[in-house]
């Protein structure tokens, strides 16, 4: 075990002797590797000794004026090959975050945000930019898995519902949505050019299966005590259970609802709307284009009255 360790310490293969590896190993010819690596043959064939110094076995056998991989190099070559392939891909994607002509930008957002507000941002800010040179990668999920998406740096940016205590992370409100009553047609409520948040509370309710339980606090905080029917995941489930009649919901609108059946009656209390917000990490830095998109959006909230003014340190 000493011994091992020794050697760990003393033998230290480098990324450059891998790649000489890597490439000798595809062309099997010293001569065209070393003109493919910019370099000469007898530097290349030094690096390729001391690869195999290092490892204590010989990796290649000749083979007339070729070489070829010895039992010892195919063992090798196997993980080399992927080790070589993700540290590129690797590299890549960083040249890309920081590259500012192209970028992936990674968002988690909630449903409510990818019907209501997304495609409307990402026309605006896709308008004039060449859209082979910036992808987004999106993550669909519940409020409190989106805060812990861009907490842990798996998302850079997320868009969904405020939440209290959130020490690492920024809020910034995007959007106000409006909220509306779902009603089955024929429901008495259906045929009211608007409806209160009172007499919607009289009627059994589907509700979100929602953490922040929004709409419930909202009828609370007006002293009102709902009837729940139920819960569901989706909105598009919610919305086909109050078509037939198991009660009625309050959602933001969303035009992918309509094929369900129900009718949308507005809200008359001043209260009903719903605002989402931008979550970005306080700790780790953005990439170059989801600056960018973070900024768009900001401003388009500051435009809309979402947002009273620009943050500073975005």
């Amino acid at each position: 075990m000493k011994g091992g360790q020794a050697f760990c310490l003393q033998h230290i293969m480098t990324l450059r002797q891998l790649q000489h590896f890597e490439n000798l190993a595809r062309t099997q010819h010293y001569q065209r590797s070393a003109e493919l690596l910019g370099i000469s043959q007898p530097a290349l064939s030094r690096s390729i000794s001391s690869l195999e110094l290092e490892l204590g076995a010989p990796l290649f056998e000749k083979q007339g004026r070729n070489v070829v991989l010895n039992r010892f190099g195919r063992v090798f070559a196997e993980h080399i090959f992927t080790a070589i392939h993700e540290i590129d891909t690797g590299a890549a994607h960083l040249r890309d975050m920081t590259d500012p002509r192209k970028g992936v930008i990674e968002m988690s957002l909630n449903y409510a945000t990818s019907n209501i507000y997304l495609p409307r941002i990402l026309r605006a800010y896709m308008a004039g930019r060449n859209q082979d040179e910036l992808t987004f990668q999106f993550r669909q999920s519940n409020t409190p898995a989106i805060l812990t998406d861009v907490r842990e740096g798996i998302s850079e940016l997320g868009l969904c519902s405020y939440m209290e205590d959130q020490p690492e992370i920024l809020l910034y409100p995007v959007v106000r949505c409006p909220l509306l009553l779902l009603a089955p047609p024929g429901h008495a409520l259906a045929r009211r050019e608007q409806a209160s948040l009172q007499e919607i509370s009289r009627y059994p309710m589907i509700f979100s299966v929602d953490k922040t339980h929004y709409i419930e606090n909202l009828l609370h905080s007006q002293g009102l005590d709902p009837i729940i029917a139920c819960r569901m995941w989706e909105d598009r489930s919610i919305a086909n259970l109050v078509a037939c009649g198991f009660g009625l919901s309050v959602l933001p609108y969303d035009p992918q609802l309509e094929a369900c059946g129900i009718v949308w009656v507005p809200i008359s209390d001043s209260c009903a709307y719903r605002e989402f917000y931008l979550a970005v990490s306080r700790t780790r830095p953005l990439s170059v284009h989801a600056r960018d998109f973070c900024r768009f959006m900001l401003n388009d909230a500051v435009q809309s009255g979402a947002l009273k003014q620009m943050p500073f340190h975005i």
